[in-house]
């Protein structure tokens, strides 16, 4: 394809060179094996329709991608150059597609909602609301809304590669490739039987549950959390025994039967539970938040409006930020 404003010297140097996929899958692969034959096997075709379209290539261009030898072959200077600019032009167009197909599922298909079983308690329900269909507002009902669970980061691995619209995680939840909104901020309290020394303080510092049987959060349900809030346990003097817990329902019925206590966000109060207490903690440095995130190069009118809604609702309940 020519520029038809280019001409004489001019055009014989800016001579647009149509290379077919098919020869940048073979130039790309030789450089990354060493071998035309590793390149054929990969791919299930002969070596000589490997070498025959990296040399019709070499020709169009008027250079060298590989210098050739006996035992084998090297990339040239200007192949270096070639080869960087080649795999550009291709991470470019597997996004290119990548994007499209996930335009594509956003448009069609139900909006795919991920979320964290620790993040805000007040969050769920008004997701399941949502799901439900009974929050005015929506432009999504026709195609619904699939609701799925996940630790953190299954979720923003998940959104990232276009498995879900949106996350609702733990913070902290980062990725270049990310947009992330913080939507509510709590503290922790304390879960512990009727029956515990602890059971008369109206609050508790962290310090007092030194060589306690603590039970919580799953470091994997997101490990940058549990880390920062175990490194301010440890810098108060207390040093708890911790137990990872399976779900917020398993630590209260663990607590009730009194065999520990637990660490819960400060919202889990609103679940009931015989034969257990909830104290808060009142440590400034304790805190969980809970945030929404989609993919940064993915703007749907559809998503802004779900959040929109979100926001509305939160806000009603003096929850978002």
């Amino acid at each position: 394809m020519l520029n038809p404003n280019w001409t004489g010297d001019s055009m014989r140097t800016n001579i647009v060179v149509d290379v077919p996929f098919r020869t940048q899958q073979f130039v790309i692969l030789a450089a990354q094996t060493g071998s035309f034959h590793k390149v054929a096997r990969l791919l299930g075709v002969d070596h000589t329709v490997v070498l025959r379209s990296i040399t019709r290539l070499e020709k169009d261009l008027g250079l060298h991608i590989f210098s050739r030898s006996h035992t084998g072959f090297t990339i040239t200077d200007a192949g270096v150059v070639f080869l960087k600019e080649l795999q550009s032009a291709v991470e470019h167009v597997e996004r290119a597609c990548d994007l499209a197909r996930h335009r594509e599922s956003i448009a069609r298909g139900p909006l795919r909602i991920g979320y964290s079983m620790y993040i805000h308690n007040r969050l769920i329900p008004i997701l399941e609301r949502m799901r439900l269909g009974v929050i005015p507002g929506l432009s999504y009902q026709q195609q619904g809304v699939e609701l799925r669970t996940g630790t953190t980061p299954q979720l923003v691995d998940a959104v990232l590669r276009g498995e879900l619209h949106i996350a609702f995680g733990v913070q902290p939840a980062f990725d270049e490739d990310l947009w992330v909104k913080p939507l509510a901020k709590e503290g922790f309290s304390l879960c512990i039987s009727k029956n515990h020394r602890l059971a008369r303080k109206p609050d508790i510092m962290m310090k007092e549950v030194d060589g306690e049987l603590l039970f919580w959060v799953p470091r994997g349900a997101n490990p940058h959390f549990y880390d920062r809030t175990i490194e301010y346990v440890e810098s108060t003097g207390a040093k708890p025994r911790l137990r990872e817990v399976l779900s917020l329902a398993h630590a209260l019925e663990i607590v009730a039967q009194d065999f520990g206590v637990a660490l819960l966000p400060r919202s889990a109060t609103r679940l009931t539970y015989t034969g257990v207490l909830y104290k808060p903690i009142t440590d400034k440095p304790m805190w969980i938040e809970s945030t929404f995130c989609r993919r940064r190069d993915v703007n749907d009118d559809r998503i802004q409006a779900f959040l929109d809604v979100l926001l509305g609702q939160l806000a009603s309940q003096r929850l978002a930020q």
